[in-house]
């Protein structure tokens, strides 16, 4: 059985979330300033555990790959966060599997602690307790555990990835390993089934939760056009104030700010990917017609020039302003 372990440090949103390779997932980063995260990763057979953090607000959205379960404790940093429509505080346990995509803002200095594993790995140790036929237990968007039940399952991840971070020989052996695996599943699955599901979202948090989904697409949608925010409301079919309204909750930022936001994230990673690229043609493609004011918000929000962006990747040095 596998047993790989990986630390890996990130300047950029983007590549914190490439660092991920399980999951299908985009990273936007919201708040100002230089981006710093990491991530640890164990692998060991069909189990991912793995921690994250990060010093800035992210948004984050997209699902965890094909016939993978995960559960995660969110720990919420110094702001509020918010998840598929709930608001996050504190410690919660939240689920995802690969039927659906999850959006989630992780205020600065959020940390996940996620524990993801294969279905067919879950089906057969189902199989094996509760008998042939047996089903998985369907996986809530929000889990209510006792808090007892959250101190240990952070108890356990984090002693999952202390033992890989000094490997010893027990841990080389097989049937370690193996029993490492089982505990991870088996701590899995029993959140999923003595955790309460959280309520209905209230109708005026579903409300704003369709609000900001339809904008968020139609700015992605149309992120080379002009988008004004009478014409943003039009498309979507809601009034400027619940726009407002909308986003200052889910997002705790304005419209117009996130679009600038988003914007800014695209030009940074086409800078990125695409060395050669002259700053000035990328920020036009991306609706910046102002060399000197682009140049502002871009180090405004990753507290570095554009150029300093372009320049580390062609390089492929840390990252300086």
């Amino acid at each position: 059985m596998n047993f790989d372990h990986s630390h890996k440090r990130a300047r950029d949103a983007g590549e914190q979330a490439a660092s991920l390779p399980d999951w299908d997932q985009r990273y936007e980063q919201l708040s100002a300033g230089r981006f710093e995260g990491e991530v640890d990763e164990l692998r060991v057979g069909p189990v991912q555990v793995f921690a994250e953090r990060a010093n800035q607000t992210v948004m984050q959205a997209g699902r965890v790959c094909a016939d993978r379960v995960s559960v995660a404790l969110v720990r919420v940093g110094r702001s509020p966060g918010w998840f598929g429509g709930h608001r996050l505080q504190g410690e919660q346990l939240i689920g995802v599997s690969s039927q659906g995509e999850f959006d989630l803002v992780a205020s600065a200095d959020t940390q996940i602690l996620a524990l993801s594993v294969d279905q067919a790995a879950l089906r057969e140790l189902v199989a094996q307790v509760d008998g042939h036929g047996a089903e998985l237990p369907p996986v809530p968007l929000l889990l209510r555990p006792t808090s007892a039940a959250c101190v240990e399952y952070g108890r356990l991840l984090n002693a999952a990835l202390r033992l890989a971070q000094t490997p010893s020989d027990h841990s080389a052996h097989p049937a370690a390993r193996r029993m490492l695996a089982l505990s991870l599943c088996d701590a899995l699955l029993a959140n999923l089934r003595s955790g309460e599901p959280a309520g209905a979202l209230p109708a005026s948090a579903t409300s704003r939760r369709r609000i900001v989904a339809r904008a968020r697409q139609y700015m992605q949608a149309h992120a080379h056009e002009v988008i004004a925010v009478p014409d943003l409301c039009q498309a979507i079919g809601t009034s400027r104030r619940a726009l407002q309204y909308a986003f200052e909750e889910v997002m705790q930022i304005s419209p117009v700010t996130y679009l600038r936001a988003m914007r800014l994230n695209q030009v940074r990673s086409e800078l990125r990917q695409n060395r050669a690229a002259p700053v000035g043609d990328v920020a036009a493609r991306w609706g910046f017609w102002h060399p000197s004011r682009f140049a502002s918000d871009y180090k405004a929000l990753f507290g570095e020039l554009p150029s300093a962006t372009r320049n580390a990747a062609a390089s492929r040095e840390p990252l300086t302003a």
